[in-house]
């Protein structure tokens, strides 16, 4: 017995595009305004701060060392493990009676048995992570826009770069409006979320391409229509991808340490944010781009037609009113029906009785051809016709007889 497989549900995406449109502008201005009025809450590798090199006693985790510095107003300190029972632990500035409580509070509650060091650290080095960080992604948008406009087109390649910004802003509004704190890890995050947003775009696009190559004059289907079909062929993928990707994210978040917390909840944002924008908003940006353009532009006028004359039903009293482009009604042609066998021999002997023989139409069967005594009669009045017009004398004389 054959299986019957479950029908893949229909996805319409590119003709609710203005949907999706209204959606990603509303999150971008909401990301923008929270960036200009709250701003972005920056490490102390960005701002500047103090460093404390500290010892303890074995066994001492990073938690204990954390709580302790959280208890003098210092939740947010940086605390890293340098080593056996040693650790490293990063402050916004301090004055010499904060340094000194800091320190009691270590002996008491993470076992501090002395300072390594203690020094301030300038905005100096975080500065030069993010000038490195603006050129990288300077260099990243540039060979994504010559790679793409060369292996697929240029259109595509400025959908794809909308696409980056998009989940650039977006990600960093959301870091603006929960007040996380931006770190090294944080830019390191950003960075891979847009190379994964671009990979996911680059897969629709392909097939979108495939399928558009094959579009001419007799398809049935508009470039809007094709790359919605393309999207819907991919769309799974899209989604088992990106659920295998989150997936580990949100074991680190809810397992890992501060420092990868705070570099898996951008891989989070980020990866939620380009999964959106590769199906919802890059192939209806292209789509709309395209169907710009005259030739596919005529497609779609030409489809349409062929929907209108499917819409009237043959033998309607009322058929359907096809619309032309520019808006305007039009009425159809009336198509002329054919008369029936006795009107037409009635049409013939109104027109014999004119004098005009009737037209015989190809649908009608040949004369019969006329017989000898017809033929005879035909003879004879044509000779009476040619004597009557060369008048009395005219014709040649009898020879008498002797």
């Amino acid at each position: 017995m054959r299986r019957i497989l479950p029908r893949r549900p229909y996805l319409n995406i590119v003709g609710h595009k203005w949907i999706w449109f209204g959606i990603s502008i509303a999150i971008l201005v909401i990301s923008i305004i929270a960036l200009f009025t709250r701003g972005l809450n920056f490490g102390i590798d960005f701002t500047g701060g103090a460093e404390l090199d500290i010892k303890t006693k074995p066994g001492v985790t990073i938690s204990q060392v954390r709580g302790a510095v959280g208890k003098v107003g210092f939740g947010s300190a940086q605390i890293q493990s340098s080593g056996k029972d040693s650790f490293i632990v990063r402050t916004p500035k301090l004055d010499d009676p904060k340094k000194k409580e800091i320190i009691e509070a270590l002996k008491k509650d993470a076992g501090l048995v002395r300072v390594l060091g203690a020094s301030d650290v300038g905005p100096g080095w975080g500065g030069q992570v993010s000038r490195q960080a603006a050129i990288a992604l300077g260099v990243f948008i540039f060979a994504v826009l010559i790679y793409i406009s060369f292996r697929f087109e240029f259109k595509m390649a400025v959908c794809a770069i909308i696409e980056i910004f998009h989940d650039f802003v977006i990600t960093i509004g959301v870091y603006s409006l929960l007040g996380r704190q931006v770190t090294p890890a944080t830019v390191i995050a950003v960075l891979t979320i847009l190379g994964y947003s671009l990979y996911d775009t680059i897969v629709v696009f392909d097939r979108i391409k495939e399928n558009t190559d094959q579009l001419s004059r007799q398809s049935k289907k508009t470039y809007s229509e094709t790359v919605n079909d393309s999207i819907n062929q991919v769309l799974g993928r899209s989604i088992n991808t990106s659920l295998t990707t989150l997936i580990p994210i949100v074991t680190i978040m809810l397992f890992g340490g501060v420092t990868l917390q705070a570099f898996a909840f951008a891989l989070f944002i980020g990866v939620l944010s380009g999964t959106y924008s590769s199906i919802f908003l890059a192939p209806p940006i292209l789509s709309v781009w395209k169907e710009s353009e005259p030739k596919y532009r005529a497609y779609r006028e030409r489809v349409e037609r062929k929907q209108a004359r499917q819409v009237r039903k043959p033998g309607s009293e009322e058929p359907a009113i096809a619309t032309s482009p520019a808006g305007a009604a039009r009425a159809p042609r009336p198509r002329p029906s054919s008369p029936k066998p006795g009107a037409r021999a009635a049409v013939g002997e109104k027109a014999t009785r004119a004098g005009k023989p009737a037209a015989a139409k190809p649908s009608e069967k040949p004369q019969p051809k006329p017989k000898p005594a017809q033929k005879a009669a035909a003879s004879t009045s044509k000779s009476a016709a040619k004597s009557r017009t060369k008048g009395p004398g005219s014709g040649k004389k009898k020879k008498k007889k002797r």
